[in-house]
């Protein structure tokens, strides 16, 4: 689990790293791409 004090500049990470982002947050990795689409 991410240390929710700390920020993570969405918009640097690439779509892997997004996937793993929210792998780590205990969300599905489709998650990233839609949240690429968003950004």
């Amino acid at each position: 689990m991410t240390d929710t004090t700390s920020k993570t500049n969405l918009l640097g990470l690439t779509q892997q790293k997004l996937e793993a982002f929210f792998e780590g947050l205990g969300e599905k990795r489709f998650r990233a791409g839609q949240v690429m689409k968003w950004m």
